[in-house]
């Protein structure tokens, strides 16, 4: 039998999960924050270097599932080069047009960076 395994993950989503894009330290970050999520152990630091408002670069580091690490992944490219405002106004559905989450599935583990990112931004103030 010769049956096609239904995909649990979507193809982009799996590809930032096994080959993470921006992940690392910065070595002078101007924002830096973390979240978790208590329920499964999901942890991301992300840590951003800002030029005349606007996100020059951004890493994260931290460990979790084939969701959080995933979107933590896609996250960072889509933060990278957009203003403070435009970042501010980022949520989960922004993550989500990346990848195919029709069951939009377990938002806590998605949401840890958007967390992070969130929580650096408050305290940028």
């Amino acid at each position: 039998m010769n049956e096609e395994r239904p995909r649990i993950y979507d193809q982009n989503l799996m590809h930032h999960y096994q080959d993470p894009h921006n992940r690392g330290k910065l070595k002078d970050p101007d924002l830096r924050a973390s979240a978790e999520n208590p329920n499964c152990g999901d942890k991301i630091t992300l840590e951003l270097n800002l030029k005349d408002g606007t996100v020059r670069d951004i890493k994260f580091d931290g460990q979790g599932c084939v969701l959080c690490i995933g979107s933590a992944s896609i996250l960072t490219q889509i933060v990278r080069g957009l203003n403070l405002e435009e970042v501010k106004g980022l949520n989960l559905d922004d993550l989500r047009a990346n990848m195919n989450d029709p069951n939009r599935q377990r938002e806590n583990c998605m949401s840890v960076a958007l967390n992070a990112l969130h929580k650096a931004l408050s305290e940028e103030g």
